[in-house]
């Protein structure tokens, strides 16, 4: 039989209306051959409900179990028609795990789950029919057999990880600490002498573009560049002597003051002027090696 039987415990003429609204809209709205027992009363007189109920879930293709307080307390008790039924869904419902669908009409924000939930049905999905679209998609998903979310295929080959090469690396000599920060420096004087405030297009010409150029230059070029050169000092500190240590944290207070007046924190006057003795601190470890 290609129905969808409905299961539910009476609870009131409020909730059975409920229930019959809720089968005559599957039937109605989404097409499907909803059953319940109110279908047929209405047409016999002397049929026996809970064989006939037993006899529906049987041959149906699918059953939906309306879970609910009432619903609970008759099946875990194995009481009337409900605990017939119930028996049934214990039965078989390993064998056949898609036949059999459990709903509420009860929102599980409001009661606790295991109120509505008989004892044996374990972990199993419980849909919360609140009238909600996604919910009824749900629904109809599992009426169907088909699925909700479309995944991709499995790619034919596997993305590997990118490898690194394992390997010891040594810290920076001092030597090669100095050519490091004269390689930086230099690229901070050559900026500086093109775009800055003492630059020649800046002087002849101080409406033009230079501003924003040197403005922007301090942040992509000079801070980066400043940053670099204190944290592979700070980091080689042991290779310095204390004069040296002394002359590059001038040089660092400079660095980090300069910076702090870019995000506009201090004033330019507050900024120590660029110690020269650092440079020349660099460049005297090249001339000696």
């Amino acid at each position: 039989m290609d129905a969808v039987a409905v299961s539910y415990a009476q609870d009131g003429i409020e909730y059975n209306e409920q229930v019959m609204g809720f089968v005559d809209l599957l039937r109605k709205e989404y097409g499907y051959n909803a059953i319940m027992d109110q279908m047929f009363k209405q047409d016999e007189t002397a049929v026996d409900f809970n064989e006939m109920m037993s006899k529906l879930i049987a041959d149906s293709n699918k059953v939906i179990f309306i879970l609910s307080i009432k619903y609970k307390q008759r099946a875990d008790a194995f009481e009337g028609g409900v605990g017939k039924e119930y028996r049934i869904i214990l039965d078989e419902i390993e064998k056949n795990t898609k036949k059999y669908i459990f709903v509420t009409f009860d929102s599980l924000k409001e009661i606790d789950i295991n109120d509505i939930k008989p004892s044996a049905l374990g972990n199993r999905e419980i849909i919360e029919m609140t009238n909600q679209e996604e919910q009824w998609n749900v629904l109809l998903a599992k009426l169907s057999d088909n699925e909700i979310y479309s995944f991709s295929e499995v790619a034919k080959d596997k993305r590997k990880p990118i490898q690194k090469l394992v390997q010891f690396k040594q810290g920076k000599n001092k030597h090669e600490l100095f050519r490091s920060a004269q390689i930086l420096l230099a690229e901070n004087k050559q900026i500086l002498d093109q775009y800055g405030p003492n630059s020649l297009i800046a002087i002849n010409n101080p409406l033009s573009s230079t501003v924003k150029t040197w403005s922007d230059a301090k942040t992509d070029s000079v801070i980066p560049n400043n940053r670099n050169i204190i944290q592979e000092f700070e980091k080689s500190l042991t290779l310095l002597s204390i004069e040296e240590i002394r002359i590059y944290k001038k040089y660092k207070v400079h660095a980090e003051a300069f910076e702090v007046c870019q995000r506009g924190e201090i004033g330019r006057e507050s900024v120590p002027v660029f110690p020269v003795e650092f440079e020349n601190m660099i460049n005297e470890e090249e001339h000696d090696a």
